[in-house]
């Protein structure tokens, strides 16, 4: 081999680590939305909703989680079972359909509207289950799981555990038994882990501070096994903070019903809903606020830290600064 030649193809071999080791990173995209549903009985959405599925597709996530609440149950007099399955059948008109179309993943975690676990709701649990049977997901489900109500997933090395946290106070033994042997068993091959609940575990927004998971197993688990993501929905608002046990706990916005108001304010939050982008040396967590869900919610604008009976949650950008290359495509999303 010429010395010319050798010289060559030293030269490409650097110019290629430069290029590796200087590139932005490729990130994993999650979208979250939550509490999309309408009046009681409603088989109608906001056309927000059909808008924000619009932008969602524009993003091209990995994945869309809804976290409870995607048809509007759970009041008396107790909907029939025909206008139960009208509901989703709607829900797949405005939101499913599109996804899939686009070939956008969609899993689901149950909502106090449309799955509740409450007595006197049986018949909404079915159609639920039924609903999304005949949907299962494409990833594969892990042992232990029980679509939809409570299920483990992976998404390529994100570790997903759905549960059913659809009613205050302790979480039911069949989830906490998911989560510990999921984790136990997982947890050390996953590079992320996400747990999804309906209900938070922090009191967020006004006039539902005592609808929240108060449960010291599920704390120490997440805890113990540096859970990165506790994400929930119910509250209506759009929150993103770190726990004293750091763990991240990701609270989303609505896209249907009311938009609240935190803990001790007066201004109601945007409808909204969550995109996590995961950029392998940091993460980047915002909410695309309506009407055109084009712009960012800024996180400046959110509380420092939300008060609970476990300390306090500490706004996610003061307490997890995101550094690192930027991942492509989530400095200017479209």
């Amino acid at each position: 081999m010429s010395a010319s030649l050798k010289y060559g193809l030293k030269w490409i071999y650097w110019l290629l680590l430069l290029i590796v080791f200087t590139s932005p990173v490729f990130a994993q995209r999650i979208v979250v939305i939550s509490d999309i549903n309408g009046r009681y009985g409603s088989t109608e959405y906001h056309p927000r909703v059909a808008k924000a599925i619009q932008v969602i597709i524009d993003l091209k996530p990995d994945l869309v989680i809804g976290a409870g609440d995607m048809v509007a149950g759970q009041k008396q007099p107790l909907l029939d079972q025909s206008r139960l399955d009208l509901m989703w059948a709607s829900f797949n008109q405005v939101v499913a359909d599109p996804l899939k179309e686009a070939g956008i993943e969609l899993i689901i975690s149950p909502g106090n509207h449309d799955g509740s676990a409450l007595p006197g709701f049986v018949l909404e649990q079915e159609r639920f289950k039924a609903h999304w049977l005949d949907r299962p997901p494409r990833l594969e489900l892990l042992d232990g799981s029980d679509w939809p109500r409570r299920y483990a997933l992976w998404l390529e090395k994100t570790l997903i555990i759905s549960i059913d946290g659809t009613r205050p106070g302790r979480i039911q033994d069949a989830d906490l038994h998911l989560l510990e042997n999921t984790l136990q068993e997982k947890a050390s091959a996953a590079d992320s882990i996400i747990v999804v609940s309906h209900l938070p575990m922090w009191p967020l927004s006004r006039g539902r501070e005592s609808e929240i998971i108060i449960d010291t197993a599920l704390t120490g688990l997440l805890a113990r096994y540096e859970v990165d993501f506790f994400i929930s929905g119910h509250h209506h608002v759009f929150y993103t903070g770190t726990d004293d046990n750091v763990t991240n706990h990701v609270a989303v916005g609505a896209l249907g019903g009311n938009a609240r108001k935190f803990v001790g304010q007066s201004d109601r939050e945007p409808f909204s809903f969550v995109v996590i982008d995961n950029c392998a040396d940091h993460y980047r967590v915002s909410a695309r606020a309506a009407p055109s869900f084009r712009q960012e919610v800024p996180l400046s604008s959110l509380p420092d830290k939300i008060r609970g009976g476990s300390g306090y949650l500490h706004r996610f950008d003061l307490s997890k600064p995101q550094t690192g290359n930027p991942c492509v495509g989530t400095e200017q999303l479209p």
